[in-house]
């Protein structure tokens, strides 16, 4: 079920430009009577998904279906290449909100809003490919628009580069751009980032090998709750000294202080 506030996300998100892109099903004026004109279809696309966020849920419990001006006028401001608008109109193809679900028309309209620059679009269309999910699984693709969005500051998108340079999967295995890009978005609180980041100061791979570090960066993951974080610091904590064990719990409160507005959180 599409949750209503991933609808009002992608509302948020997303950068304006022009396409000359258009759907292969549109919706017709005859098809659907839109409400009163409003000053752009853009800016009524956004209400739509505005007011089925609001609408939550009837007295019998069932969640609202979405109005028939919602599809229509995401596919008006689509049409006429606005990113935003393009980035919903995917997530209702992919989730059949409104309309029949297809895959092939929601990579599309990803795809229109990802060429404009919308970095969540670009996300969807790497995770898309690398997942093969309604087409063939390519990872080079899917690394290709991951990179795109993580220039771009996209927080996961930083996680997966950061991982596929480790790992080699989709790029050549590169231990510094994995340092790099994991860096980014352990930063911004990324708790799988931080968990890599403490990987490659373990081993050493890209950084000089540093077990304090990688505790650090191990105990700041664990504050996600994820099992695997907490594994790992477990397991190295066991490995330490007192005075290392110390070390390492002072820095990763350090990095919390210092990051007030970004603390340690599940990706």
């Amino acid at each position: 079920m599409f949750e209503r506030k991933t609808v009002m996300a992608m509302m948020a998100l997303g950068v304006a430009g022009c396409s000359t892109l258009t759907p292969t099903t549109p919706v017709s004026t005859t098809e659907v009577k839109a409400t009163e004109m409003p000053e752009s279809e853009s800016i009524a696309c956004a209400n739509q998904v505005k007011a089925y966020t609001q609408t939550g849920a009837s007295a019998s419990g069932k969640s609202q279906k979405p109005t028939v001006d919602l599809l229509f006028w995401c596919t008006k401001a689509a049409e006429k290449g606005d990113a935003r608008s393009q980035w919903v109109l995917a997530g209702l193809y992919e989730r059949g909100i409104g309309v029949t679900a297809s895959q092939a028309e929601a990579l599309r309209w990803y795809k229109a809003s990802a060429t404009q620059g919308n970095a969540d679009a670009q996300f969807r269309v790497g995770q898309i490919y690398g997942r093969g999910e309604g087409v063939p699984q390519d990872r080079n693709e899917a690394t290709r628009w991951y990179l795109k969005a993580a220039e771009q500051g996209h927080v996961e998108a930083a996680y997966y580069m950061g991982y596929r340079y480790q790992h080699g999967k989709g790029a050549t295995q590169n231990f510094p751009e994995a340092v790099r890009w994991y860096s980014k978005a352990a930063e911004l609180g990324n708790a799988q980032a931080m968990h890599g980041l403490g990987s490659l100061y373990l081993l050493g791979q890209g950084v000089p090998q540093n077990q304090v570090e990688a505790y650090k960066w191990f105990n700041l993951s664990a504050i996600s709750g994820d099992k695997e974080c907490t594994q790992s610091r477990d397991r190295l904590a066991k490995k330490l000294s007192s005075a290392q064990l110390a070390e390492g719990q002072r820095l990763a409160s350090e990095w919390v202080k210092k990051h007030p507005k970004n603390p340690a959180k599940a990706p």
